[in-house]
């Protein structure tokens, strides 16, 4: 775009500002001028028209901008028209009672169009085709208030009215009731089309700021046409709320993207900061110059040039790098974003979730929409906003190996990266990489050591059932045999034989003790003889010293894996001691089931709860490590003389 082009609606944008304070000036030389109208005019004169210069500056046929230009060039025209013509009328200006008609209709310019903006931002078009006629009837209606304003039967002037020598429409009956309802009409609508906008947008937090300012100038709006004129407090209200749209919408701008704009608005920014503090030194060193030379040559202005033209350069390149770091981050000081990296890394304490937050921090550090970490199988482990499928993708490789993949979506459609972005990617890129291998040996390790615990417990399942139904009876039945043996041995018969006899028969006795005592500890009995339903029920009534113990089964719970069963069985069983030995527990409420293919155990007590400063003890420990073995997770909740609840989950 032609830098000519780029120019224009800032021009607009300066001749509003310049308008407003002229047409302000000149009123307030006039005593008798009730400056609040005037207020409005600058409200809107100086916000509307920067915002609108933005836009169209990035889009140059853009309905929205044009309609913010529109909207404060009409109020600046009138706070220009009224100062005209009110300073004109006292010293004999010409034209200043054609000023002061142009007063009276010049404002409708801006203030209907920007009362339309709600029904178009930020795509310039309503809603839904249902909304055409809404807006097709509001532009009819203004273009009929428009004529009744220019041919109403009085002129107004900053709270006086004088006879129009050319109005005929009378202003109360009329142009009054029917400015009114138009304009009560029209703030209705746009607060009505940004929610139904609001609600349909995918991201709604782009708009709220929009919907907040739009339906505070709606309130102001009715305010204006139900409350009395005199105090104006309608005209306050406007006053107050009217910026706010354009301040909303500035803020999407900034944080949203609203429109795509974020190079105009780095360069704008650079230059508009640079050129204010240079002008403010200029004349800073102008003054302090002619202070203390008490002359007003030309050395005043040559020494402030030279200050000027000195700090330039320095003063550019300080303000570009804050203005950089606002919009792109961390691009200029790798280490800074490495910093972040790192410390994110730090933060998490279990190692599968390593990246948790990542690419939240890569988004912050440069200021991206969006970054995703994706897995070597293409599924997301960490992801911030939605990546375009034409963003710009990093190989994640640690020792040859690919890891995954970065993905990060430019700052705007169509800008391209620039070479100190894709460095300080590269670099991050590297460390993410490493923690995500990270993350898959974790990962692999923990399948793993659950595979070792299922494989372990269901190996000793499969003991228990051979000792329990091979071994412990055949030697149950030598044991007999070799009874019935000693019984029928004479008792002519040589004494060693019936020693012998007796030591082979307390020998297999106590093989049959060992193999029973094997057994149990290979695997709680109550667990293969009542399930682990029946075995829970079995411990509570196992229960002593008078404390109430219930077992509560919503559902049946379904065959259950060995390794599961036992970790349910010896985490309910350690919580119950806790609950009898150590918190004085009267009531003790023991639940199972199973949900979305998760065993949830949770044992609560109404004990004393635990003490502020508590250490965890071996059986604490060995609960969370049974869970974890099999990638479970324990929480244990309490609060002094709440009692104590203890709530595993553990996968199926």
């Amino acid at each position: 775009m032609r830098p000519e082009v780029l120019l224009r609606p800032w021009l607009i944008a300066v001749l509003c500002c310049a308008a407003v304070a002229v047409g302000a000036c000149l009123t307030l030389a006039v005593p008798t001028a009730d400056t609040t109208y005037l207020v409005l005019d600058a409200s809107v004169g100086l916000s509307y028209p920067a915002v609108g210069a933005l836009i169209v500056s990035r889009r140059r046929r853009n309905a929205v901008g044009l309609l913010f230009l529109l909207g404060g060039a009409g109020l600046s025209a009138q706070a220009l028209a009224g100062g005209y013509a009110a300073y004109g009328q006292v010293h004999g200006w010409p034209g200043a009672e054609v000023a002061a008609w142009v007063v009276n209709w010049v404002f409708f310019t801006g203030f209907g169009p920007l009362l339309l903006l709600p029904l178009l931002l930020p795509d310039e078009r309503p809603p839904s085709p249902r909304w055409r006629p809404v807006l097709l009837t509001l532009v009819a209606g203004m273009a009929v208030i428009q004529v009744l304003l220019m041919f109403r039967d009085r002129i107004w002037l900053w709270g006086a009215e004088v006879p129009s020598p050319i109005g005929f429409v009378p202003t109360d009956s009329v142009a009054g009731p029917v400015f009114a309802v138009w304009v009560a009409a029209a703030a209705i609508a746009g607060a009505a089309a940004m929610v139904v906008r609001v609600r349909a947008a995918e991201q709604r937090r782009l708009l709220l700021p929009v919907l907040a300012s739009v339906v505070a100038i709606s309130l102001a709006m009715v305010a204006d046409q139900v409350l009395p004129p005199d105090p104006p407090i309608g005209a306050w209200l406007q006053a107050v709320t009217l910026p706010l749209f354009p301040a909303a919408t500035a803020v999407a701008i900034f944080r949203y993207r609203l429109f795509d704009i974020e190079v105009l608005l780095r360069r704008t920014a650079v230059y508009a900061v640079v050129t204010g503090i240079l002008l403010a030194a200029y004349l800073v060193t102008v003054t302090t110059v002619g202070t203390f030379l008490h002359s007003g040559g030309v050395f005043g202005p040559l020494a402030a040039t030279a200050v000027v033209a000195v700090a330039f350069a320095p003063l550019r390149d300080a303000v570009q790098r804050a203005v950089g770091r606002l919009l792109f981050g961390s691009r200029g000081d790798p280490a800074a974003a490495l910093s972040m990296l790192g410390q994110r890394l730090e933060m998490s304490a279990d190692p599968t979730r390593l990246l948790d937050g990542a690419a939240e921090t890569v988004a912050g550090a440069l200021r991206l929409p969006a970054v995703a970490v994706l897995g070597v199988d293409g599924s997301p482990v960490c992801v911030k906003g939605s990546v375009p499928a034409d963003g710009l993708r990093l190989p994640l490789a640690v020792g040859g190996r690919q890891e995954g993949e970065l993905w990060v979506a430019p700052r705007s459609p169509g800008e391209a990266l620039s070479a100190a972005d894709l460095t300080v990617l590269g670099d991050l890129a590297r460390q993410l990489a490493v923690a995500l291998a990270a993350v898959r040996l974790a990962g692999e390790v923990q399948a793993s050591r659950e595979r070792l615990v299922v494989a372990r417990e269901e190996e000793r399942r499969r003991l228990r059932r051979d000792l329990h139904d091979g071994l412990g009876p055949g030697l149950v039945a030598i044991g007999v045999r070799l009874d019935l043996i000693e019984a029928l041995v004479p008792s002519g018969a040589p004494p060693p034989l019936r020693t012998s006899v007796s030591e082979v028969g307390q020998l297999t006795r106590d093989l049959v003790a060992d193999v029973r005592r094997v057994v149990h500890d290979l695997r709680p009995p109550a667990l293969d003889e009542l399930g682990l339903g029946g075995a829970l029920e079995d411990l509570a009534l196992d229960a002593e010293g008078g404390t109430a113990v219930t077992v509560l089964l919503p559902e049946p719970l379904p065959d259950l894996p060995a390794a599961t069963e036992v970790a349910a069985y010896r985490i309910a069983q350690e919580a119950l001691a806790n609950a009898l030995r150590h918190a004085g527990a009267e009531r003790v409420e023991i639940t199972a089931r199973v949900t979305d293919g998760e065993l949830v155990l949770r044992v609560g007590d109404d004990g004393h709860g635990l003490p502020p400063r508590f250490r965890e003890g071996v059986g604490s420990v060995s609960m969370r490590e049974r869970a974890a073995e099999l990638g479970g997770r324990l929480h244990r909740t309490s609060a002094p003389g709440t009692g104590t609840i203890v709530e595993a989950v553990l996968p199926l």
